[in-house]
């Protein structure tokens, strides 16, 4: 858009005075003529040279009209502004870039015409017609300021501040170049629900054989029957003197030996225990062992499943963070000082939330969403052991005691999405599944048929996991405290005699919503058996 300008001075003579007020009065007035001109008017003598101030639009030109013939024009800057004389009392200046400079108008003589300061400034019109087109719910004022553009005023909503900044860079050559002071108007409060679900399934099935067996060889020495002997030696008698001979030396081989099997389950681990048990038979010559045959069957198959269910809400002003943790820290030794001391800091583990909502419009709400469930874990765990501390002359001046560090299992998700009011969207899908096997068996005659199973034992483990994380942003409204209610709503201690006597804890049990303020329990008491 053309601006224009019109600008007098001050002057002795009343009948120019008036005539440039006139003109600048009906420049003023509204007329459909547009042109940036500048009327130059002298001042009385000795009054000194005229200076003005000139606001230029980038890219644009304005006259300057002289009142007397300029015999030379400088410029401070030529890349801010130019200069162009058409005729000795007429010139013509261009903005050519965002900036301030100086123009001086000399006359023939070397006497200063006109010290002109030129602000050329971006064109503030079009911006502020674009936004009053494209953003039309909104009070945005753009104003220039050197180089940038600066937006105040308020918005409706984040999504109109954000069409105001996008059209506001399309003035500039850098989106830095444009600063925003716009005031959402509605400071909107959403509440994020958040359920995470996580079903894990296992099972473990062994079967295991291990063979044991005992071969006894050489001269046999026969059971016989001997005179019992005292801690001495001497031979025992009754109280009649006669001789005991209640005592048997048992017979035996001169030489033995003895095998097995020992097939574990490297799996899961022997220690899961199961159906045990064993079978054999033996060989006995004079009631004393001579050869044995035994084999152990080991089995179990478990099944577990496990559910973790978490249910965090939080809420936040739209376009300000939140973060969420229900859980516990654990410490980490992160160093050691001048004395051995370790140096501990604190990582925090359980089910976390953060988010970043932004209120688009009514029934868009965009969510910057990072959830977390982690818990401690054995697997993958650091010892240290304990160590001495030691000075520099050698000498042992203390010891550190070792410590165990566990680690963490961890489900991380972030992403950002967009949603409607009390739309839900599942961010994060976790399908895990982890099976292993393992058999243990004796080289060589493992591959025998139907025997080879006697010496071998297999261990088989299956791991199933599906991880759920399901997001439902709402757009809520603060309510009366009265109609809120806390999970201690109904709940009344019992006295010491029905504490006592009939073992309650309490006193007043009551549903959801149910109005138990005030009442009791009348009706029989004891118990019922089905």
């Amino acid at each position: 858009m053309i601006q224009r300008f019109v600008k007098t001075a001050a002057c002795a003579l009343a009948g120019v005075a008036a005539l440039a007020a006139g003109a600048q009065a009906q420049l003023a007035g509204g007329g459909t003529e547009r042109n940036n001109t500048m009327q130059v008017v002298i001042r009385e003598p000795g009054a000194g040279p005229v200076s003005e101030t000139l606001n230029l639009p980038f890219g644009q030109a304005a006259v300057v009209h002289l009142p007397v013939d300029a015999a030379e024009v400088i410029v401070a800057s030529e890349e801010i502004a130019d200069a162009v004389v058409r005729t000795p009392r007429r010139a013509l200046l261009m903005g050519q870039a965002v900036g301030r400079t100086n123009i001086f108008f000399f006359s023939a003589d070397g006497e200063l015409i006109l010290d002109l300061d030129v602000r050329v400034e971006r064109d503030m019109a079009a911006l502020q017609d674009a936004l009053n087109r494209f953003v039309p719910d909104s009070r945005v004022q753009a104003e220039s300021m050197n180089a940038n553009i600066v937006l105040s005023g308020t918005v409706p909503s984040a999504s109109a501040a954000d069409a105001a900044l996008q059209i506001a860079r399309r003035w500039t050559d850098e989106d830095d170049q444009v600063i925003s002071f716009l005031t959402v108007e509605g400071r909107d409060q959403v509440m994020l629900r958040v359920r995470i679900v996580e079903m894990e399934r296992n099972i473990v099935r062994q079967l295991g054989v291990n063979l044991a067996g005992q071969q006894n060889y050489g001269d046999f020495d026969a059971p016989t029957r001997v005179r019992a002997t005292n801690d001495l030696g001497q031979p025992l008698s009754d109280e009649f003197n006669n001789p005991i001979f209640d005592v048997y030396r048992p017979g035996r081989y001169q030489s033995g030996t003895s095998f097995g099997t020992q097939n574990g389950f490297g799996v899961a681990g022997a220690a899961l225990g199961g159906l045990s048990g064993t079978i054999g038979t033996q060989n006995l010559v004079n009631g004393v062992l001579q050869s044995s045959l035994s084999a152990t069957l080991s089995a179990l198959e478990r099944v577990g499943l496990v559910r973790t269910l978490a249910e965090p809400n939080i809420t936040a002003i739209s376009g300000e963070p939140a973060q969420f943790l229900a859980g516990g820290e654990f410490p980490v030794p992160v160093g050691r000082d001048r004395d051995g001391n370790l140096t501990i800091e604190f990582k925090p583990f359980g089910v976390g939330l953060g988010f970043t909502p932004v209120v688009l419009s009514e029934g868009r709400i965009s969510l910057r969403i990072s959830t977390e469930v982690s818990e401690l874990s054995n697997e993958g765990a650091i010892s240290l052991s304990e160590g001495a501390v030691v000075d520099d002359e050698g000498n042992v001046i203390g010891t550190v005691p070792g410590l165990s560090i566990p680690a963490l299992t961890v489900n991380r998700a972030e992403t950002t999405v967009e949603l409607p009011s009390g739309g839900s969207l599942v961010i994060a899908g976790l399908i895990k599944e982890e099976t292993r096997q393992a058999m243990d068996s004796v080289p060589g005659v493992e591959r025998l048929p139907v025997l080879g199973s006697l010496f071998r034992s297999r261990d088989f483990a299956n791991n199933e996991t599906e991880l759920v994380v399901i997001v439902t942003p709402y757009l809520v409204d603060p309510t009366d405290p009265d109609a809120l209610e806390d999970p201690s709503e109904g709940f009344a201690a019992a006295s010491l005699a029905a504490n006592v006597f009939l073992g309650r804890l309490n006193r007043v049990y009551a549903a959801p919503g149910a109005q138990v303020e005030g009442r009791g329990w009348l009706g029989p008491v004891g118990f019922v058996l089905e």
